[in-house]
């Protein structure tokens, strides 16, 4: 079974990533997913591209949120620890009794039912030593990992954009997180629709989780 993907997975970037790289990879994947920009695909290849809107749009939802993020790689951190000592701990095991299996002269009789009980015991207790090395050795590697994370970067590619002439859009927004804002030029996407939870953007928007109320913007971006 592959390893599941995580948020910075999704988005692309590095766990440490700043967050206008991370900013970067959502657009250009966003702008990539969208359904104008893939007319010819079939309509299974449609619908894998858009449960990896939803995934973006939801990894990009908890890492755009400062508190949300800091909580998320707390959780993530402890488990990958979990995750490393387990592994380490199922090495050295197998490792140990591999070495005592070829070192150990084997007899033809058969052992009973309790000389196997407390074989068994005995092999899993004899590791433990080896395993509270193992866990500073690795402690001591993920605690470097976290302190010299670095940052990649990317440049967004240029996606499918509306033509939209002599209209206002509805109302602006940032992305980082996703919050209304005045349309005085700064702002990271106008606003022309505002959609249910259910309901999809026109052809040519793209689309905005819109986590505080529900439902989504349906948004062009400034720079395009």
């Amino acid at each position: 079974m592959g390893k599941s993907r995580n948020h910075y997975d999704v988005l692309g970037v590095r766990p440490g990533a700043d967050i206008a790289v991370i900013k970067k990879e959502y657009l250009k994947k966003a702008r990539l997913l969208h359904p104008d920009n893939n007319l010819r695909l079939t309509q299974q290849e449609l619908k894998r591209r858009e449960r990896d809107m939803k995934d973006l749009n939801a990894a990009w939802t908890i890492i755009s949120n400062p508190e949300k993020r800091k909580n998320y790689d707390q959780t993530l951190n402890r488990k990958n620890q979990e995750d490393t000592f387990r592994e380490a701990n199922r090495k050295i095991s197998q490792e140990f009794l591999e070495e005592e299996y070829i070192a150990k002269p084997q007899k033809p009789s058969v052992a009973s039912q309790d000389e196997m009980e407390l074989r068994g015991f005995a092999k899993l207790m004899k590791p433990l030593p080896l395993f509270i090395m193992m866990a500073l050795i690795v402690g001591a590697v993920l605690i470097g990992f976290l302190i010299g994370g670095n940052t990649g970067d990317s440049t967004p590619s240029n996606g499918y954009t509306p033509k939209i002439s002599g209209q206002q859009p509805k109302l602006c927004i940032d992305l980082a997180p996703v919050q209304e804002v005045p349309c005085d030029g700064r702002q990271d996407a106008n606003v022309w629709e505002i959609i249910g939870v259910n309901d999809k953007c026109s052809s040519g928007f793209s689309y905005e989780y819109r986590s505080q109320i529900g439902g989504g913007y349906c948004v062009t971006y400034r720079n395009q």
